[in-house]
């Protein structure tokens, strides 16, 4: 069995909520080297819910000074768009002042570890999280058009450094092999906590959505598994996304409702609105992907500024500019960076 506590929580006093945590779960971090890994995708404020939020940040910093560790790092490889711009993105957030003298950037030092996987030949990993002996992940509350959800397993895709993100898309080709591929990298190292922000949380066509709720929750457990998976029930999949059920099925951690404890109240969020349904990777919808491959990037020209960001970071080069950025058919990968990158959210799946 594995225990997911669900926790009231604002973000002026979220705090009481982070050290209610470490008690519920327990770290012995005295004399130890500890890393502490947010969300950050991009540059964006706090109130986009773009990011994790510089006051759960803070708090869990401040717990985990308590605990009188030998070390502590915070820090993130943010998404392409701010690959080079790791201070920039988390000044913007606000991250850089919550994380104080503990930021460092994850990208600066990586070591290539060898990987048994069909879409990675070998992955540049931050070495700071490798030699960590407690690993903290504090990702955010949200939906992904490509994965379904966007939690614990794949804030761990930041352990890669950000260029080889944009190949990884591009060798995995289509968001069902793309599942396999972040179970592969939340497997280098998998975290000892996950402290999730659903404070703010995203629905609809995240990672970058406009459209947020006010779901004042803050999850954690020492399962990241377990924890996804009470996300995902909460947000309403009639599925589990494939990246939970490949996940479980490696004995990385338990991917059922019924053996898992929960600590609060467990309910669906009504209304919430779930990526466009033929866009995320499950086993059921393995033999559809004809309707994936028929989704596409398109421009909301009333939001466009022209800034040729989605044009430059896509991965298969399947943006060209005419007037407005326009995506080619035959090279689309369904990746979907342009529209997780986009700084004005200006790109919606159709």
């Amino acid at each position: 069995m594995s225990t997911v506590a669900i926790m009231e929580a604002n973000y002026e006093d979220c705090h009481k909520a982070i050290e209610k945590i470490f008690q519920l779960f327990p770290l012995d971090l005295e004399g130890k080297k500890v890393v502490i890994k947010p969300n950050v995708l991009r540059s964006a404020t706090p109130e986009e819910g773009v990011t994790t939020h510089p006051s759960v940040l803070k708090a869990v910093v401040n717990e985990v000074i308590k605990r009188r560790p030998a070390s502590l790092i915070v820090g993130d490889n943010p998404g392409v768009f701010s690959y080079g711009m790791n201070e920039k993105a988390f000044k913007d957030t606000g991250l850089m002042e919550a994380a104080g003298i503990y930021y460092r950037n994850l990208g600066m030092e990586t070591v290539q570890k060898d990987i048994n996987s069909s879409y990675i030949e070998c992955a540049l990993v931050s070495q700071a999280i490798l030699d960590a002996d407690v690993y903290i992940s504090v990702p955010k509350f949200k939906t992904h058009g490509l994965t379904g959800l966007s939690c614990a397993i794949k804030n761990n895709f930041g352990l890669l450094a950000g260029a080889l993100k944009a190949q990884t898309h591009k060798k995995a080709g289509n968001p069902f092999n793309f599942a396999e591929a972040l179970v592969e990298v939340f497997a280098i190292r998998i975290p000892d906590l996950v402290i999730v922000d659903g404070v703010l949380a995203m629905e609809g066509n995240g990672p970058a959505s406009k459209d947020l709720v006010n779901l004042g929750k803050i999850l954690a457990g020492d399962d990241s598994v377990a924890v996804d998976t009470v996300v995902a029930y909460m947000m309403g999949f009639p599925d589990l996304p494939r990246t939970i059920e490949l996940a479980a099925a490696r004995g990385y951690g338990i991917g059922e409702l019924s053996r898992i404890t929960i600590l609060g109240k467990l309910k669906v969020i009504p209304g919430f609105k779930l990526p466009q349904m033929d866009l995320y990777a499950t086993t059921t919808v393995n033999t559809t992907m004809n309707s994936i491959t028929a989704v596409r990037p398109k421009v909301d020209k009333e939001l466009c500024t022209l800034c040729g960001t989605c044009i430059e970071h896509c991965p298969s080069g399947a943006l060209t500019m005419d007037q407005y950025p326009v995506v080619s058919p035959e090279l689309c990968i369904t990746c979907f960076c342009c529209q997780e990158l986009c700084p004005q959210k200006a790109i919606e799946l159709k």
